[in-house]
C-alpha cells in the first residue's frame, strides 16, 4: 500500500475505515437513533475485510471496555500498532495502526451515555518495516478516533481515497530510550519468548510523542534481517498486552525499585 510519488520518492499510502457512530451539531453530538458500525472505508477496502479490523479483535479482547484505557489516555484514547491478526484479503497481512476511545453521545464533553470510537489506518507491511519511525510519527500526531458527520453523503463516506502522505526526511535521532529499546529488542532477537516491556511517564519517556519517536528510532536501526519483525506490536495508554515482543506506553506506570 505505498506508492512512488511523481518526485521519484516513496509515499505512504494508508487505507482507513472508522468504527463508531455518526454525530452532528457543533458539539458532534450523536442521534438516539444512530447504531454503531463502520461509519467510513477507503474505496480500496472490501467490506467483507472489515471484521478482521475491528477494534476488539485488533486489541485481542472479547470486548472492549472504557477501563481498559489508561486514564490519563482516555480523552484522546488508546493506541496499537501491530501487523492485523487475521487478513482475509489478497497478499501478506498489513500493518495496522489503531486509535480508540469512549466519548459521551451528547459530545465530548456531555454527561450521556458511553460509546466507542476508532479509527483505524494500513499499510502494507513492507512500508513499515522501512519507515517505523515516520509511520509511528504521522499516527501518534495524526490518528484521531473522531466521529464522521451524518451530513457527509454516504457516497463520499465509503469511497473515501486513501490518505497519502509523504515521509519526513531520513533523519538521525538517538536517546537513550531509543538506544535502550534496541539493545533489549536485539537480546529477544533468536528468542521464541514473549515478552511485554513497559514505559511510564515517569521513566524514560515523558509523553506518547516521545515514546513513539523513541521507539520508531529503535525499530529504524534494526537489521533488515530482524526475524521477529512480525511479533512486535506498540501499544500506548491501554491496560493489555499482546503475544511476541510487546512495547506499551502506560502514562502511570512506575518501574518497580531496585531491592535495597
Amino acid at each position: 500500500m505505498s506508492d512512488t510519488s511523481p518526485r521519484g520518492g516513496k509515499e505512504m499510502r494508508l487505507e482507513r475505515i472508522n468504527y463508531g457512530k455518526l454525530a452532528s451539531g457543533p458539539g458532534l453530538s450523536i442521534s438516539p437513533q444512530e447504531g454503531y458500525g463502520v461509519t467510513r472505508r477507503s474505496i480500496g477496502l472490501d467490506p467483507d475485510w472489515d471484521a478482521a479490523l475491528s477494534p476488539s479483535l485488533l486489541l485481542g479482547v472479547r470486548r472492549v471496555e472504557p477501563d481498559l484505557i489508561e486514564l490519563q489516555a482516555r480523552a484522546r484514547g488508546c493506541f496499537i500498532g501491530r501487523p492485523a491478526p487475521q487478513w482475509p484479503g489478497p497478499g501478506a497481512r498489513p500493518f495496522v495502526l489503531l486509535r480508540t476511545r469512549f466519548r459521551h453521545e451528547d459530545g465530548d464533553r456531555g454527561q450521556g451515555r458511553l460509546y466507542q470510537q476508532s479509527a483505524v489506518w494500513l499499510c502494507d507491511f513492507e512500508s513499515w518495516r522501512r519507515r517505523p519511525d515516520a509511520l509511528l510519527d504521522l499516527a501518534g500526531a495524526q490518528l484521531e478516533a473522531e466521529p464522521d458527520l451524518v451530513q457527509e453523503s454516504e457516497a463520499a463516506r465509503f469511497q473515501s481515497p486513501p490518505l497519502r502522505r509523504a515521509p519526513p526526511p531520513g533523519r538521525t535521532f538517538s536517546s537513550p530510550g531509543a538506544a535502550f529499546l534496541r539493545e533489549a529488542l536485539m537480546r529477544y532477537a533468536l528468542s521464541r519468548e514473549s515478552c511485554v516491556m513497559t514505559f511510564g511517564a515517569g521513566c524514560e519517556f515523558g509523553s506518547e510523542a516521545a515514546y513513539l519517536s523513541s521507539v520508531g528510532a529503535a525499530l529504524r536501526q534494526l537489521p533488515p534481517d530482524y526475524p521477529r519483525w512480525r511479533e512486535i506490536s506498540v501499544l500506548s495508554g491501554i491496560r493489555h498486552s499482546l503475544p511476541g515482543i510487546c512495547l506499551r506506553f502506560l502514562p502511570s506506570y512506575a518501574a518497580p525499585r531496585a531491592a535495597a
